[in-house]
């Protein structure tokens, strides 16, 4: 077991300039909203540096030398370039640059402008960053670790359980941390200005009530992905500095929230079970233990993604699919623990015959409300293995990723990330999106969703049915037409056909569901009466409920909304009832009024564009939808104009893994003959092949999955090589060196 300890968690060696006090006109708006006055900022800068050689030799040429590091800061700080635009955040990423310059690799900084506000003792953001260089390539920086904060904000308000405390206001020292990608860009003013309302506003007996009301009001009505509140009554008790209480909090802790009360007022506890599976019809197996746990009584609240992981313990037996549920149950954990024992056994026919060994079902009761329960060899609450094993914290991070550990009294994700820390840490779990009626061999797309190297990127034909589409409207209308395109799809490498019998041209009229049907369920039941194309698997493209439960009953595998659920309200419940992969992707409007909706806050498409998706993961999941069931798709050409499908595709790589409801799911990119290409090429739709290639290896590039394409024969060998560039395993290998 020693090959599995997780690293330290911190850097050995550290070179560091503390209370820079400098005189700066890029520090963004003052307190009184003006931009480029001077403000005083103290810098505080951290940079992990190997000193060993300048510890054995003493020379200063052998280390990053703090006296240069400070040159470097002040320069960039005090400099004189135009200051209009600055922001906090900007200048804290000039002045990791300008550490960067001097040979750092591993920077953090951290801006304290004690003039910004006028009820605290200071504001400002802290940010890191580490920068490398993989073999043969150019310099690569990753942002680490981003957050604005507040110190210090002095309110007055009534709290207290004593009887004079609930007569007169009494001063609050408040501190915020605003966490996440980009919080340094976050209006710090306004939310100053919002807290201390908040404080001078309510009226608490505890300052846990007090510090969990600032959470809530800062995650749900400012809508921040993650915060750190921390107050103190500083006149509390006469000889101490003050009671305090330090909390952090995130948008999806409050989302469940309500549900959470009301299941506790209602006796209802919540569980995360583990789930596993290496025998048999894994992916069938690990579905129908939900549907027995239900069965039972128990609610099945939540599902992570499927993972495929190698046994551990017992290393020569099959690969494992595991996933871990959320439910909701009036049972007692010994209860509980019957009751998974009787799914496993008696309902899908469990036999134990090594310990860890193979099994076609593993049930496993990882965490029960806060318990802690230690009943010998028959049950321990949380489970005693569970922090060693990346197959379990991996899932359960997404379900629980702010769960406090009543042993550890860690979170999840913080567990999580000591396990598998982000720089360097190598994993063998993949993705699975399981197919539940498989006609041949293939029952299930693998995808590696965490390094994006070690899977092949699939290849999805289109196949429009459709007299009206943008660039192959009426080529595939006859059952000869279908019949040898759909071999020509399979002889060039294709893994999904998507079938479509409704154009999203603008200029298309809609023909409503009974005539789309009439188009696609011909072409479905011709494939599916051909033994040729029992390894590929089906999609239906289409945004009408009817059609999807029509084409997933007529041999269909897979439902395409180009909508996410947004123009049928019945299709994420039919996609649910039906348990069968859905495609979400992002889209305004309709087809017909998407292109006049291209319009962001701040002109964000990567901010916007996610939010609106991540909503819509939550809206399927809420309907019923497994997340092991999801496959997100960013909408390259629907409700974005060129530059923000480039945009899309620069930032890739940030935008797949910018929010949690995105963790382990799989990615389709689409953006075959779209008209940005002829916008760029001045070429017509047939013609834009070798702009679709360039494009094509831009997704693969930024973590795509699957890409959707018209031009099969050319874009596979497009696929050969951009794999082989960007989904080679042997680019961890440098990665980890470094």
């Amino acid at each position: 077991m020693s090959n599995m300890q997780p690293p330290p968690l911190l850097p050995p060696d550290v070179i560091s300039v503390r209370e820079l006090t400098l005189k700066t006109s890029k520090a963004g708006l003052d307190t009184w909203h003006r931009a480029g006055r001077s403000q005083p900022v103290t810098v505080d800068a951290w940079v992990r540096a190997p000193v060993a050689v300048a510890g054995i030799s003493d020379l200063v040429s052998e280390s990053v030398h703090y006296g240069t590091l400070s040159k470097a800061i002040t320069k960039v700080v005090e400099g004189n370039d135009a200051a209009e635009d600055y922001t906090p955040r900007k200048l804290a990423a000039e002045v990791v640059a300008s550490a960067f310059g001097i040979g750092a690799e591993n920077v953090r900084v951290r801006l304290s402008f004690p003039k910004k506000l006028l009820r605290a003792d200071s504001a400002g953001v802290e940010i890191a960053k580490h920068k490398y260089t993989p073999y043969g390539s150019d310099p690569v920086t990753v942002d680490v670790d981003e957050k604005a904060f507040i110190e210090g904000l002095h309110a007055f308000g009534i709290i207290g359980v004593n009887p004079w405390e609930r007569v007169e206001k009494q001063e609050v020292v408040v501190g915020v941390e605003v966490h996440g990608p980009r919080s340094g860009d976050i209006d710090i003013v306004r939310v100053a200005d919002d807290v201390a309302n908040v404080v001078e506003n309510t009226s608490y007996q505890t300052i846990e009530a007090l510090v969990t009301t600032l959470a809530r009001f800062l995650c749900v009505e400012k809508a921040l992905e993650k915060v750190t509140v921390r107050a103190e009554k500083p006149r509390a008790i006469a000889f101490a500095r003050g009671p305090a209480v330090k909390i952090t909090r995130s948008r999806r802790y409050y989302s469940t929230e309500a549900t959470t009360f009301r299941q506790n007022n209602e006796k209802e506890h919540i569980a995360y079970l583990g789930m596993g599976s290496n025998l048999g019809e894994r992916a069938a197996l690990l579905s129908a233990a939900l549907v027995e746990l239900e069965r039972r009584g128990i609610r099945v609240l939540g599902t992570s993604s499927m993972y495929e992981s190698a046994p551990m313990y017992v290393e020569n037996q099959p690969r494992f699919l595991n996933a871990v549920c959320k439910v909701a149950t009036t049972m007692t954990p010994h209860e509980l623990l019957a009751a998974v024992q009787d799914v496993e056994k008696n309902a899908l026919g469990r036999v134990k015959l090594v310990d860890k060994g193979p099994r076609s079902i593993d049930l496993d009761i990882l965490l029960y409300d806060d318990i802690v329960l230690r009943d010998g060899k028959i049950l321990s609450i949380p489970h005693l293995l569970m922090l060693e094993r990346e197959f379990v914290l991996r899932p359960l991070a997404q379900l629980a990723p702010d769960y406090v550990h009543p042993v550890t009294c860690t979170t999840i994700a913080e567990h999580f990330e000591h396990l598998c820390p982000p720089d360097g840490f190598v994993s063998d779990l993949y993705t699975v999106v399981p197919i539940k009626q498989p006609r041949g061999p293939i029952n299930q797309l693998m995808f590696d969703t965490i390094h994006h190297v070690h899977t092949p990127t699939h290849l999805m034909a289109i196949l429009n049915v459709t007299p009206d589409s943008f660039s192959d409207g009426g080529d595939h209308m006859s059952p000869d037409e279908i019949l040898a395109t759909a071999q020509d799809f399979v002889a060039n490498k294709a893994t999904i056909i998507d079938i479509g019998g409704q154009s999203t041209n603008p200029k298309s009229v809609n023909p409503g569901p009974v005539v789309e049907l009439e188009r696609v369920l011909p072409a479905i039941k011709l494939l599916r009466s051909h033994k040729e194309f029992d390894n590929i698997i089906i999609s239906i493209d289409t945004y009408y409920a009817s059609v999807a439960r029509a084409a997933i009953e007529a041999g269909a595998d897979i439902i395409n909304d180009v909508s996410a659920g947004l123009l049928d309200p019945d299709m994420l419940t039919t996609a649910a009832q039906l348990d069968v992969p859905i495609i979400l992707m992002h889209m305004r409007g309709t087809p017909q009024t998407m292109i006049n909706m291209t319009k962001y806050t701040n002109n964000d498409v990567i901010t916007g564009a996610a939010d609106e998706l991540s909503e819509r993961v939550r809206e399927a999941e809420k309907a019923g939808i497994k997340r092991w069931n999801i496959i997100l798709d960013p909408g390259l050409g629907f409700a974005k104009n060129a530059e923000q499908n480039l945009c899309i595709l620069r930032e890739l790589k940030f935008f797949i893994h910018s929010r949690r409801e995105f963790d382990g799911v799989p990615w389709l990119l689409g953006p075959s003959r779209k008209g940005f290409i002829g916008k760029l090429t001045g070429r017509e739709p047939k013609d834009r092949v070798a702009g679709t290639g360039a494009a094509i290896s831009a997704c693969i590039a930024g973590g795509a999955e699957i890409v959707r394409v018209h031009d099969l024969k050319e874009i596979s060998d497009v696929l050969a090589i951009a794999d082989m560039i960007y989904r080679n395993p042997a680019s961890l290998a440098i990665r980890k060196r470094k």
